[in-house]
């Protein structure tokens, strides 16, 4: 999961969400007017989803686990229960059908205070509450918010922690080769590579490699070549 940014809509779309968030607060069955509502949709969610294409990792990844395309529009507040924020532009995250319909449904797990027990990455930095391991590609929690991700998400699946350690070590080889691109001033291929990098599907553990190479441990998780290429080039640092 990366810390993704949260792209403006167009007036007209967000008056067309203020308007459908009114007809929700003026009835008295909420939840089953935002059901209703939500099933015509409307031309401006062509908008939406656009917007949510553009923000989400590499090639439209699912927003929880960027491995899988990214094919719902997903309530991070579920409307079920906050019918309020079912058209509410801020509430809304691109995910894929298994981090959204397999694992999280309904779940919403909120603390005494009633605030979410769950990372909503437009909002804060996911690594303050998760840790990787890049050798078994494995997130570990730092906080009650991080446990309750992994959890709810189901980003401890097989496919996914694969997938991270598999880009931990390719993360790896794409610096070298940055590196050698710069040697032969070969500027066109390393921007390629700079790209490359930035959207990859699983952009997110270049974040925890780059945390890793500013550790005390970082001689004895990454290869020396590449900590010697982010010494040579500390404008990598600043790449996502």
């Amino acid at each position: 999961m990366k810390r993704l940014n949260r792209e403006p809509l167009s007036p007209e779309t967000m008056q067309f969400l203020a308007e459908r968030t009114q007809k929700v607060l003026a009835t008295a069955d909420r939840i089953e007017e935002a059901r209703r509502l939500w099933e015509q949709k409307g031309r401006a969610f062509n908008e939406v989803r656009e917007t949510l294409a553009l923000m989400a990792s590499g090639h439209e990844r699912c927003m929880y686990c960027e491995d899988s395309a990214g094919t719902d529009i997903e309530h991070f507040w579920p409307k079920a229960d906050y019918p309020e924020k079912a058209f509410t532009w801020t509430n809304y995250l691109l995910a894929c059908s298994t981090c959204n319909s397999n694992n999280k449904r309904e779940q919403f797990p909120v603390d005494a205070a009633g605030a979410p027990l769950l990372i909503d990455p437009t909002v804060e930095e996911p690594r303050e509450h998760m840790g990787l391991s890049g050798r078994t590609g494995k997130l570990v929690h730092r906080t009650l918010k991080g446990e309750k991700s992994i959890e709810v998400f189901g980003l401890a699946r097989s496919t996914l922690e694969k997938g991270r350690r598999n880009a931990w070590v390719a993360l790896q080889a794409f610096l070298v080769a940055y590196d050698q691109a710069c040697a032969r001033q070969d500027w066109k291929h390393a921007c390629d590579i700079q790209r490359t990098v930035c959207g990859h599907p699983f952009a997110s553990v270049f974040g925890w490699f780059l945390d890793a190479a500013r550790s005390s441990a970082a001689t004895a998780l990454i290869d020396g070549h590449c900590l010697a290429v982010l010494d040579k080039y500390p404008d990598i640092q600043h790449w996502l």
